[in-house]
């Protein structure tokens, strides 16, 4: 239809979805949002909506659904989680003085990245991305934790989408220039929401050109759905240096630290979290992802855990104390973004009260300084103690809000509006006295307002003389007015209204002082969400068989009667076995041989796990863990083919090895489950020797290679640095038992055809295979592997990386300021290396 032809209100509606046509406009009309043509369509299939038609001007009829303006939070998450934006239309002046039409606005825009309306632990986060020639500066920004981190990373999809998918990112800001094949790489391989925005905060500085661009756009990006600046977002943090254990995206998924593949349940993170608070739950989250690496925090971490550990009264009391704060990170958001209601600073008062009393709890103890320290905010907690009541309502309207004394006004505003049902009661009874009708009522509608209502049986003891005004028929009833009674509607409606022009006067005053504090209330929300972390943290390390981890110097990694902590708890077919795994600067590569189903897997990911707990700050799951920090870890585990890259699974494993080969240090932990299966056995077990020889001989990074080449076992007596290990199995009569322990030396055999019985494939393959492998054994001499000593050509720490950047980049194309940080940056690469 054309514009002209549409009606008044449908045309403003078209005017508003021409400005926010990425979003579905939810158009406020009464107590609805209503949807109108595409819109409609679009929202009526995804929230089961019935699709019915409003008149759209001449005869034509406009598509349309609606949802209660009461009950819209839950539609607005719905289509947010499908993938959608809303943008909220509200009237922006009063119906009452305006003729025609009233002014509608936007006046949020909800977005997966931004949305936070919803009470629970799930990581959103929006970031935008800035890309020259060689780099793209990713900004992340978490709406709820106000943390905006930044990281740069080769101007390739694969790492770009690896690091979003770490930050756990739902939604991207990009200029539309961007470049259009990594913008399909993340549309077609990822559902993170992609949107855009051309203009850049122009308020934004920053010593980073790149970092200043990417936060200037993702800023203004912000101000754009939020109608307003949001005073609560912290610095910008900077991650690209070696302040913690790194650990790329891939090496976070095969480890199962934040999820797991058949059920977050089964990961390290949900283990771990036995945090009272959805800020320490957050928290927790990050303390997983960057390990510490600096010695002296992580003892003053095991300080706290100990003191909690041994006083228990202590810990007890800060539990019970958590338990009664509240999440002040999303109070404070709620304030920065408008959302927030009269519940919200309650919340705030309450936690700023139980405040006092943790402080108070931790003020004697040196290590917890962090909270005892910091500033409390008496004078917020003092105004809010004062002014707002405990029970106060979600809407301002009930006239609960405010306590006694606030203003004078509103005081005697509400003495009149509680004191009316009492003056209704007696204006009943003098009119039943009055006139002789004792079943006279008076009664309240909100269409029809105040009434008496007298029975169908009782009319003719109606006299003029009383004064009533005939309203209403009812089957069985007749209702009137009153002068006297109208009057009194009047009275009580002008109070009614002046109650919530002064409470929304005294809100929006309170919100405003109280917002003023809003950094100041994300610290304490912080000090709050790092001790709830670490009363979890102790919880865990008080258990059973949990010890307390000891850093050396040097290049140690030693665990004794190790346990991997998530699969020791949910077992269930066999108790877990505890295993040794001992790398040192003598061995300190580890040849893993023995069956599949055997627990390679398992114990590779026990040890890792177990230096992330200990790094962390926890104690850890074995009999004893001595160590020194690990700086980096690097993994390739599992079999399945990368789908999000669409890759092959040899392509990706060679991927994770060059990562593994060109970054790690002799600090670093390296775990390799079965590289080279995706080829030909020749080739496989060609690469995986040539692997593990780097490696131990270049590198000499502490080293897990698991194989099923049972060849490669011979490199032991080839070099020094590596050492045989095998999962332990029993077999008797051609049956196996896995007793799933790791111990010295290699495994005789692969034991295949005896795993093949268990899954109980047919007899006449399993004697057909016995048969094919007695063959293939006469010929086992002609796949050992080269028995000699290969002196490797060790290549510079960092070279494949600084020769891919070299190779990326057209110079032509650099500006002289690209050239300078691109050189920078190479220098700093190298000076990486001539360091370790």
């Amino acid at each position: 239809m054309k514009h002209s032809n549409l009606t008044p209100m449908l045309q403003q509606y078209m005017d508003i979805k021409e400005n926010t046509n990425d979003a579905l406009v939810f158009y406020r009309l009464g107590d609805f949002y209503e949807l109108f043509f595409e819109d409609a369509i679009t929202a009526s299939k995804v929230l089961d909506l019935v699709l019915t038609a409003r008149s759209a001007g001449g005869n034509e009829k406009a598509p349309m659904c609606g949802v209660p303006h009461h009950a819209a939070a839950n539609y607005i998450q719905k289509l947010v989680a499908s993938g959608y934006k809303v943008a909220i239309v509200e009237q922006v002046e009063n119906p009452k003085e305006v003729k025609g039409i009233v002014r509608r606005e936007v006046v949020e825009i909800v977005t997966p990245g931004t949305y936070f309306e919803m009470d629970d632990n799930e990581t959103r986060e929006i970031a935008a991305i800035h890309s020259d020639l060689v780099y793209a500066t990713v900004v992340s920004c978490n709406i709820v934790s106000g943390e905006v981190r930044a990281i740069r990373v080769m101007n390739d999809f694969v790492e770009i989408i690896k690091v979003l998918q770490q930050f756990q990112v739902k939604e991207i800001v990009l200029a539309e220039d961007f470049n259009q094949s990594i913008i399909a790489e993340i549309s077609g391989k990822t559902d993170i929401y992609i949107s855009y925005e051309n203009d850049v905060d122009p308020t934004i500085k920053h010593s980073d050109n790149a970092i200043q661009n990417a936060l200037g756009r993702l800023n203004q990006y912000l101000i754009y759905t939020h109608k307003r600046s949001l005073d609560h977002l912290s610095e910008v943090v900077v991650l690209n240096d070696l302040s913690y254990l790194r650990m790329d995206y891939a090496t976070m998924t095969n480890l199962e630290l934040i999820d797991h593949q058949k059920g977050k349940e089964l990961s390290l993170y949900h283990f771990l979290n036995r945090t009272r608070t959805n800020m320490g739950s957050r928290a927790l989250k990050q303390y997983l992802m960057q390990p510490l690496v600096n010695l002296e925090d992580i003892k003053i971490r095991h300080s706290q855990i100990d003191t909690l550990i041994d006083d228990y009264i202590l810990n007890d009391r800060l539990v019970d104390l958590l338990k009664e704060t509240y999440d002040v990170h999303r109070v404070v958001a709620r304030l920065s973004t408008g959302k927030h209601n009269a519940q919200d600073l309650v919340r705030l008062k309450k936690t700023l009260a139980v405040l006092i009393d943790i402080k108070a709890e931790l003020t004697t103890f040196d290590e917890f300084q962090f909270i005892a320290a910091i500033d409390g905010l008496q004078p917020v907690l003092e105004t809010l103690s004062k002014t707002i009541c405990d029970d106060a309502p979600v809407a301002l309207k009930e006239g609960r809000t405010f306590q006694s004394g606030v203003d004078d006004e509103l005081d005697e505003l509400l003495v009149l509006s509680k004191n009316g049902k009492q003056w209704l009661i007696e204006y009943e009874a003098a009119q039943r006295e009055r006139t002789g009708i004792k079943n006279l009522k008076v009664g309240y509608t909100r269409a029809f307002g105040y009434y008496i209502e007298i029975s169908k049986g009782q009319i003719e003891n109606v006299r003029d003389d009383f004064g009533y005004i005939r309203k209403q028929t009812l089957t069985a009833a007749e209702r009137y007015i009153s002068e006297e009674l109208q009057n009194y509607e009047v009275k009580i409606s002008q109070a009614s209204d002046r109650i919530l022009e002064i409470e929304s006067r005294l809100f929006d005053q309170y919100s405003e002082f109280v917002n003023g504090y809003s950094k100041q209330i994300h610290h304490i929300g912080d000090a709050i969400a790092n001790l709830d972390v670490l009363v979890a943290l102790a919880e865990v390390s008080s258990l059973p068989g949990y010890t307390k981890p000891h850093f050396v110097d040097g290049k140690v990694l030693d665990i004794r009667n190790g346990k991997h902590p998530v699969l020791e708890t949910t077992l269930k077919d066999h108790q877990y076995i505890a295993s040794d795994a001992i790398l040192d600067a003598d061995d300190y590569t580890l040849i893993l041989t023995g069956p599949n189903m055997g627990g390679k897997s398992t114990f590779m990911r026990m040890v890792a796990l177990n230096a992330i707990m200990a790094q962390v700050g926890c104690y850890v799951p074995c009999e004893s863990l001595t160590m020194s920090i690990v700086d980096q870890i690097f993994t390739r585990m599992g079999a399945s083919d990368d789908i999000l890259m669409g890759q092959s699974t040899f392509m990706v494993e060679m991927m994770e090895a060059q990562a593994a080969l060109s970054k790690a240090t002799a600090h670093s932990l390296i775990l390799f489950d079965e590289i080279g299966r995706g080829t030909s056995t020749y080739d496989g077990m060609a690469l995986a020797q040539a692997i593990i020889e780097y490696i131990n001989n270049s590198i000499k990074a502490r080293t897990i290679f698991s194989t099923h080449y049972h060849e490669l076992v011979t490199l032991e007596e080839m070099y020094s640095g590596i050492r045989n290990v095998h999962v332990e199995v029993h077999e008797e009569n051609d049956h196996v038992t896995f007793l799933y322990r790791v111990i010295d030396g290699r495994a005789d055999k692969s034991y295949g055809i005896n795993v093949a019985r268990l899954a109980h494939l047919p007899q006449s393959i399993i004697d057909r295979a016995k048969q094919n492998l007695a063959l293939l054994e006469l010929s086992k001499d002609s796949v050992n592997i080269d028995a000699k000593v290969v002196q490797i050509e060790v290549e510079p720490q960092g070279y494949a990386t600084i020769k891919h950047k070299l190779q990326s980049v057209d110079v032509n194309q650099l500006t002289p300021l690209e050239a300078l940080m691109f050189v920078s940056d190479l220098k700093k690469a190298l000076g990486d290396d001539s360091h370790e």
